[in-house]
């Protein structure tokens, strides 16, 4: 599948981060996460990140930091986040209620990419193809929708790269 949009956005209500996915095809994906999923994705984001060929290339922690730094930097520049999500999807393979988020994993991928997996306690959800810039977008989604969510959460992308 390839990623057209994402959108991650608060809904007080249910006190969760709703994902929602859009792919090429028109498909889309919708997904509540919960403040312990945020965790678990995050650390996830980051191990898969560390991952990326361009940092384990350099042996110098602070120089891959760096890099890492750069890249996130770079991609969120690029990034179109003013840009609103764009409705009316083809279909809706895991239907229209978002599945509550349980399980995640991230595994290396074919061609340099990684497979950001991402599950309902049971049934289908969903695997990404991902590289970092397809990482690095995604992380800003969600940091930027944990703010929203007042939760007295640090998600620290640039710190962690940038020292």
């Amino acid at each position: 599948m390839n990623i057209h949009q994402m959108q991650c956005v608060y809904q007080p209500l249910e006190d969760r981060l709703l994902l929602r996915v859009l792919a090429v095809d028109r498909s889309e994906f919708r997904f509540w996460l919960t403040r312990r999923y945020v965790k678990l994705l995050w650390q996830v984001i980051l191990k898969l990140l560390e991952r990326d060929p361009a940092a384990v290339a350099l042996a110098d922690e602070d120089t891959r930091r760096a890099v890492l730094g750069f890249q996130h930097d770079n991609a969120v520049r690029s990034g179109q986040f003013g840009r609103p999500f764009e409705e009316g999807a083809a279909t809706l393979p895991l239907g229209a209620a978002p599945l509550l988020l349980s399980r995640i994993g991230g595994r290396p991928g074919e061609g340099g990419r990684q497979i950001l997996s991402m599950h309902p306690e049971q049934g289908q959800g969903i695997d990404l193809g991902v590289d970092s810039r397809l990482l690095h977008l995604p992380s800003k989604l969600v940091a930027d929708a944990v703010v929203q969510a007042d939760w007295d959460m640090q998600l620290p992308m640039a710190q962690t790269f940038t020292g």
